[in-house]
């Protein structure tokens, strides 16, 4: 396993909390898992304002 791999792996499991403490919504959740599986396809700054849009800005809290 890689370290993005890795790291997508940790970013999924913190979303998974929040959605577990009410911060973040299983539509997001999905979305946001969705977004990862589609990382390639967006350079950072682009990846960062879909992250945004999806999370209505918690993603700024995460990272």
């Amino acid at each position: 396993m890689g370290d993005m791999d890795r790291t997508k792996l940790i970013f999924v499991d913190t979303c998974r909390n929040l959605v577990e403490l009410g911060e973040l919504s299983k539509e997001e959740y999905y979305d946001i898992c969705d977004l990862l599986d589609r990382l390639e396809e967006y350079d950072n700054e682009e990846f960062k304002a879909e992250l945004r849009r999806i999370s209505k800005g918690l993603s700024d809290l995460i990272g």
